[in-house]
């Protein structure tokens, strides 16, 4: 990888490989086709545009696939941000010598330190039962899916590995409101705050790209997420004689407000949960993963900002972003 997005100038010359995030047709008023395009590192993505793309051109590649590229960068005036101009674009079909860590960007953390903390987390749940619910979810396939998965396809932790990062953040802001709250199950919320997300393995496909897997679209990952705790639940089938100390009353009152937690964690309904939260755990957690979610956004902005103290209007915020930071 040669280009970095967040390191261009303005009139620097691209001649690179990319992933083609994103892909629309136009005409301009002469009718005229052109490309509006979104192009994809590690760095992260960049809008580009390619100007008189006749047929052939706006049909040799889709979104998801490889291309390469040459152009310039310039300021774009409808988005004051820089784009790339694009000169020639096609698809790169011999992909065998294409490295795709190059390509797809991801975590900035390092993936062993938030392996390593996750494992810390998982054995400072002292219940037996939810440390074995944790177990039966956790197969090897699961677990190298939920460190890879990304944590949205636009919002936050958009990027491999985003879903380890967002989860391991949000299990620490959780834990970390629950020390002014004695009466809170610390377990229960660190449980809930691991698997808050965990149907996002299944709701994206980030082979060449990240985007909505066909069960993504139609369940959604909190719907998806629920099913999976389920099944998990389900499997265990006898309470094992580890914790029969613990009564099955208790037992079944934990996988119910577990699931609880995982269906109402986005707060409200118009924002994809069925159910709002109804347990101090289950308020804990969504006000949790919202102030992680929203606080990616700041870091993602400032890293990518190349100096400017305020961001474009950004939409899912509804609001421009005062970038500056405040030096210690």
């Amino acid at each position: 990888m040669k280009t970095v997005f967040p390191q261009l100038e303005e009139n620097q010359s691209i001649d690179d490989i990319f992933i083609c995030a994103g892909k629309t047709v136009r005409e301009d008023k002469n009718g005229n086709k052109f490309l509006l395009l979104r192009l994809m590192n590690s760095s992260g993505t960049i809008s580009a545009v390619k100007w008189r793309a006749d047929e052939a051109l706006a049909e040799a590649f889709d979104q998801g696939q490889i291309v390469a590229a040459t152009g310039t960068v310039k300021m774009s005036s409808y988005r004051k941000a820089l784009e790339i101009d694009i000169n020639n674009i096609y698809p790169v079909t011999d992909t065998s010598e294409i490295d795709l860590g190059d390509l797809l960007p991801s975590s900035p953390r390092d993936l062993d330190e938030m392996e390593s903390e996750l494992a810390e987390i998982r054995a400072g749940i002292s219940n037996t039962y939810l440390a074995m619910l944790l177990d039966e979810i956790f197969t090897a396939s699961m677990y190298r899916d939920y460190c890879e998965a990304p944590a949205a396809k636009g919002f936050h932790h958009n990027y491999i590995h985003g879903l380890l990062e967002h989860s391991v953040s949000v299990c620490r802001v959780a834990s970390a409101i629950a020390d002014q709250y004695p009466d809170v199950n610390r377990d229960l919320l660190v449980t809930g705050a691991i698997l808050h997300d965990i149907g996002k393995t299944v709701e994206f496909d980030y082979a060449t790209s990240i985007d909505y897997s066909d069960s993504g679209r139609l369940l959604g990952h909190i719907v998806i997420g629920e099913k999976i705790v389920a099944d998990a639940i389900a499997r265990l089938d006898r309470i094992p004689e580890e914790v029969r100390e613990d009564s099955c009353e208790n037992i079944q009152e934990i996988n119910l407000q577990l699931r609880h937690m995982i269906l109402s964690h986005h707060g409200e309904k118009e924002y994809g949960s069925p159910i709002r939260p109804k347990t101090p755990e289950a308020f804990i957690l969504n006000h949790a993963d919202d102030i992680d979610a929203k606080a990616n956004v700041f870091q993602k902005k400032r890293a990518e900002s190349t100096g400017r103290q305020w961001s474009d209007f950004n939409r899912p915020l509804d609001r421009f972003l005062y970038l500056k930071k405040v030096e210690d």
